[in-house]
This record gives C-alpha cells, structure tokens and sequence, in this order.
C-alpha cells in the first residue's frame, strides 16, 4: 500500500485532517498541504458569520439596498444555497428570517434587500471549504486523499477510505464522493453540526436521530442532511436531483 501523510489543522471550528496518498514524487507533498488549508481558511474568513470582516457579518451589519462586495467564493455558495431553496420549498435556507433577503448582483457583490435580514452559512459553508480543500489538492497534482472537517468529508482518487457512522454499528468504504452528518434535536430541528456557528448557551439536549448524506459533492452533502432531517425522508426527491443517498437512525 502507498504510503499516506495526514495533517491537520484548527478551522471552522473543528479539527480539519487531510489525508494524501504518496504514490509518486511528482508532486511537492507540503505545498499541497499548504494550499489546501489556505483555500479552507479562505471559507472561514469570507463565511463565518462570527468574523467580523467576513461577507456574512458585512451583510448582517448592512442596511436596506446596501451593495456588499463579497468573495467570489462566498457568491458561489450563494448561488448554490438558492437553487436548493427554491427545488426544497425553502427547506433549506440560509436566510434568517422570512422572504428573499438578498440578490446576487455579479461574481463579486450581493445585494441586501431587508433591512432585518440576516444570513448564515453554517448549513453549507463546511461542505464547501472540503470540496474546495479537495479542488486544491487535485491542482498540485494529487491523485488520491481524503479531506475530513468534523465529519463533513470528501475522498477522491482510486482506493477505498473505511468510514464510520456516529451511532451505528459498522461502517462501509468511501471511494470517492462525499459524506455529511447532522442530528435531530429534541425531535424537532436539525442541529448544525458546522462550526460556523458560534455555540449557544450551554444546555442539555436530546439526541433523537442521526442523518448521514452521501453526494457527489461535501456541499450538497451537507445542506441535505437539513432537508432529510426535517422531512425525515431519506428519499425526498431533491436527493435524487442532487445524485445523493440518506440514512435516518
């Protein structure tokens, strides 16, 4: 078996590992380390809501009609948080509050269209930095590796990774493709399982169920494991359109 380097570093506020297959000396193994963990530290500073110069926090700061220049990046994730809203009926939405709130204007500004309107991206902006991380790690030239965020994961390559469910028994293989995991809280919301989001109060809370998505993309992954857990449809029509599977336990 080809030998396999990992790292790992502190991001979105979870422990981010990246595993490479070394298999060839074509490539430069610390650069790609390097520029895979820039591209996620880029989501975290344009996404999260918590920073205050982040696309987010500028918009949640900006009035009615205000333009807000945004990272093309942050845009993208915009335009893909809108197509699953409308094809889910606003199952899954990253706009805090009722209506659309925003209009993407071009690649690099939105702009704001309620005064109270609020985003966040905690629902979908882990997803993305993995298929991003993954995006770099296939530009330096590596063939095969698996970029795990706190469960949010994508393999790629040839070779099969072992993953294991939180809460069940066993596990399977991941050859390529992603997988992302949210839980049921108190029967009622999912919970965001992305570090985005800034923890709340501390309290006790009840686990009811455990929703595992697998998409071609971490992204798509992980905004659907939001609609299955409040569907609880583990064949809810957008899955297929989005080319996923769902588990509910």
């Amino acid at each position: 078996m080809s030998p396999v380097r990992r790292r790992a570093q502190p991001w979105l506020g979870t422990l981010v590992s990246i595993d490479i297959v070394v298999d060839n000396d074509r490539f430069d193994v610390e650069r790609a380390f390097a520029t895979a963990f820039a591209a996620i530290a880029r989501v975290h500073e344009s996404m999260s809501a918590q920073r205050p110069a982040s696309d987010v926090a500028r918009f949640n700061a900006a009035c009615r009609a205000e333009v807000v220049t945004c990272d093309p990046w942050t845009i993208r994730v915009l335009r893909v948080a809108s197509m699953l809203r409308e094809a889910s009926a606003g199952l899954f939405d990253v706009a805090l509050g009722a209506g659309a709130i925003y209009r993407i204007v071009d690649r690099h500004s939105v702009l704001k269209l309620e005064a109270g309107g609020r985003l966040e991206l905690g629902g979908i902006a882990k997803g993305y930095a993995v298929d991003r991380a993954v995006a770099a790690l296939r530009a330096a030239g590596v063939k095969q590796g698996l970029v795990n965020a706190g469960g949010d994961l994508r393999a790629f390559g040839k070779g099969a990774w072992p993953v294991a469910l939180r809460g069940a028994a066993g596990g399977f293989a991941l050859e390529r493709g992603a997988i992302a995991t949210s839980q049921y809280l108190d029967g009622r919301s999912p919970h965001h399982d992305d570090a985005l989001i800034a923890p709340a109060a501390a309290t006790v809370r009840r686990i009811d169920r455990t929703i595992t998505v697998a998409a071609p993309r971490c992204a798509l992954a992980d905004a659907m494991t939001k609609v299955v857990a409040l569907t609880e449809n583990t064949r809810h029509p957008l899955l297929v359109q989005v080319g996923g599977q769902a588990w509910l336990r």
